[in-house]
């Protein structure tokens, strides 16, 4: 069983302060089903507060059925985590089949999921008016009813030399029961490449379909580049630099991009990858064997005046420059089934054009304990 404790303190609403805290029990099990097939069960309940009343939350987490056919094969069937090497698409559990065999030195990888039995905060899928307006609906537990499948290839090493290369296929449907639905396709890929000893190189693109219902398909992509440095010294750290892109509403046949999850991008503002962009520099150090720290900075832009939207926006700025922020956290694990983290952070609207004059830091700090019993 998994013991987790989370707690945040933001800004909160119109300036005040808010404080959330989910606490929960995830019991698990894991069981061997004869010498090809394994079975893995975990689930719970956990306690919310969101700054104004408590309640429960029942949620189904990783539970699936795991199939080895063959020294190659492997299938696995039930709630599973997907996502595309990238991560510009999507990343979570997702209920389905996922399947994966061993070939010519690289690996194909298939799958077919379901999203409408996912809880919609966990899952966060908000493609369309109709799924963001569930999302914020209190009364709904479920998210978006979609069908996702994917088809991709994963090679380790390309051509010997130490680079890697994925290539991935998606397709997502809209099973909404609504007259305006949102469906689209995307083809992603990503390089790895490591330079030398200490230097890594990551590239990833994205190139998306999107096809809503009384509008003309449009285009839309993203693409990410990110280098990692591991610093001379007996300290293990390291510094990445990373930058993430994504197009915006620039023409009738070009729109913005639209992931099937939207992931958070940085630690305060978390703008979802749609008409934004981001550079970042982060450092990471182990500083004793129980004890690690990490600090980042960030900046943020937009890549069109109508995708991203927040509080205390100044409507009349046309603007490219969001703002910057500042991120600092530890972690403490004296023992493997116990960790700590405390972090937090600054977002300072006045390092952009795009908020208004007079608007207020966003700040967030957050403290979470887990227990491995």
């Amino acid at each position: 069983m998994v013991l987790n404790q989370t707690a945040f303190l933001t800004d909160g609403k119109e300036s005040r302060g808010a404080v959330e805290y989910s606490g929960g029990a995830i019991p698990w099990f894991a069981a061997p089903l004869g010498e090809k097939a394994d079975l893995y069960l975990s689930g719970g309940i956990s306690a919310r507060y969101d700054g104004e009343k408590w309640g429960p939350l029942p949620e189904l987490y990783r539970t699936s059925l795991t199939v080895n056919p063959g020294p190659a094969i492997r299938l696995e069937i039930g709630r599973v985590p997907w996502g595309e090497s990238a991560s510009l698409v999507c990343a979570g559990l997702f209920d389905g089949i996922s399947s994966g065999i061993a070939l010519g030195g690289g690996r194909l990888n298939a799958g077919v999921f379901y999203t409408g039995l996912l809880y919609k905060k966990t899952a966060n899928i908000n493609l369309s008016s109709h799924d963001y307006l569930d999302y914020h609906n209190s009364d709904r537990y479920f998210a978006s009813r979609r069908l996702a499948t994917s088809l991709g290839w994963q090679a380790a090493s390309v051509f010997g030399t130490g680079s890697g290369l994925s290539l991935n296929g998606l397709c997502q449907f809209d099973l909404n029961d609504t007259d305006k639905t949102v469906h689209s396709q995307y083809l992603e890929g990503k390089f790895t490449m490591p330079l030398g000893i200490r230097f890594n190189t990551l590239y990833g693109a994205v190139c998306e379909l999107a096809e809503e219902t009384g509008k003309d398909p449009y285009a839309a992509f993203a693409f990410s580049a990110e280098l990692q440095w591991l610093l001379p010294g007996a300290l293990p750290d390291m510094l990445r630099v990373s930058g993430r892109f994504s197009s915006g509403a620039w023409t009738d046949g070009q729109g913005p991009f639209i992931p099937l999850t939207g992931t958070a991008q940085g630690k305060i503002l978390r703008p979802v990858l749609s008409g934004a962009a981001l550079t970042e520099a982060a450092y990471t150090a182990r500083l004793a064997r129980a004890f690690s720290a990490a600090f980042s900075a960030a900046y943020y832009f937009r890549t069109d005046k109508i995708t991203y939207t927040a509080a205390d926006m100044d409507v009349r700025s046309e603007s490219p420059f969001i703002g910057a922020e500042i991120y600092g956290g530890f972690t403490w694990s004296p023992f493997s089934e116990i960790v700590f983290s405390l972090g937090g952070g600054v977002f300072l609207p006045q390092t952009g054009k795009v908020f208004a004059d007079n608007a207020k830091l966003k700040y967030r700090l957050e403290a979470a304990l887990g227990i491995s019993l």
